[in-house]
């Protein structure tokens, strides 16, 4: 019985860690494809000397390949690298949000869990009454929303 757990974690761990590489490199590309990083740090005033040199100074004047290789050594000694924005270690800033992240998160936890539980259990013991029905309705088209429109919803309404 521990054999077949031991197997099953060591595969979920491969699978996490592969997922978190694709993620890692298709997030790393992404943001070099969407645009020169260097634009965001260099006034629009500053010559090419002065991009050279904060390009030099962050890296990017380095091939693609050689950039993710450096960023994924430094993330696993715990170095995630400097923000482009704010010029802070990026470390530093999600530390500095993750309290407010996890206090979402739980308040969001405790809700769903309340109502879906709540609801779920009278829709399950009531499956004929309208009330059910309505819930169950309400299920099935709030999982069918896309996560990024059901994210924009409440910054529509006033």
């Amino acid at each position: 019985m521990t054999g077949s757990m031991a197997g099953w974690l060591v595969r979920r761990s491969a699978q996490a860690a592969l997922v978190v590489l694709a993620m890692t490199v298709l997030v790393f590309v992404g943001l070099h494809v969407a645009g020169n990083p260097v634009d965001i740090l260099v006034p629009p005033e500053a010559d090419a000397a002065e991009r050279a040199r904060i390009a030099a100074s962050f890296g990017l004047d380095q091939p693609l390949w050689r950039q993710y290789l450096l960023f994924v050594a430094r993330a696993l000694q715990g170095d995630l690298g400097r923000s482009f924005i704010y010029n802070q270690p990026a470390l530093a800033l999600v530390a500095e949000r993750l309290p407010a992240t996890l206090e979402l998160s739980l308040a969001a936890l405790i809700l769903a869990a309340g109502l879906g539980i709540g609801l779920g259990l009278y829709a399950g013991l009531r499956p004929r009454a309208a009330a059910a029905r309505l819930i169950m309705a309400g299920s099935v088209v709030g999982l069918s929303l896309p996560g990024f429109w059901v994210g924009r919803v409440p910054s529509i309404s006033p």
